[in-house]
């Protein structure tokens, strides 16, 4: 009886492991461990809100930052100046890498849409978000604009894989 239990409970083991391993393989990043990553690799950002897809209103808030169909979306995160400066960082992790061209274009879109709102009521804004990064990394499309984006890209990078 001792003897299969202990197997049993081997088999068991085998079977938690393989079915853990492969459902890590299909997921992203956590995105609160990479926004928490990113905003802390820049010291000088100013208090930041956050929107993303783990609130009751993800779609409807994702539509702030993108106009890509959110089916499309695994999950996102925007994190934005409380004090209406330009500083801000978006992450969208895409379902199917095909679709990620399209997310960066639609950052890029967002973020020429905050250059002309900031033209209008903070001018001295506009360099930092024309010196903004947008990229991709795999499944994701990233936006940076803050004083130390060159760090918080490293740290999307190092957290992301």
């Amino acid at each position: 009886m001792k003897k299969f239990l202990s197997k049993l409970l081997i088999w068991i083991a085998m079977i938690t492991c393989g079915c853990a391993a492969g459902e890590a393989d299909a997921e992203t990043v956590s995105m609160y461990d990479l926004r928490t990553a990113m905003e802390a690799a820049d010291e000088s950002l100013p208090a930041m809100l956050n929107a993303g897809s783990g609130e009751a209103a993800a779609e409807s808030n994702f539509s702030h930052i993108s106009d890509m169909d959110y089916d499309s979306v695994d999950s996102y995160f925007v994190s934005y100046s409380e004090d209406g400066l330009a500083d801000e960082i978006a992450v969208i992790a895409v379902k199917d890498a095909a679709d990620v061209k399209a997310a960066k274009e639609s950052l890029e879109e967002h973020r020429q849409d905050r250059r002309m709102l900031f033209e209008q009521y903070e001018p001295e804004q506009v360099k930092r978000i024309d010196d903004g990064i947008v990229f991709t990394s795999g499944r994701y499309a990233v936006l940076i604009i803050c004083d130390n984006g060159q760090a918080v890209r490293a740290a999307f990078e190092k957290t992301a894989g």
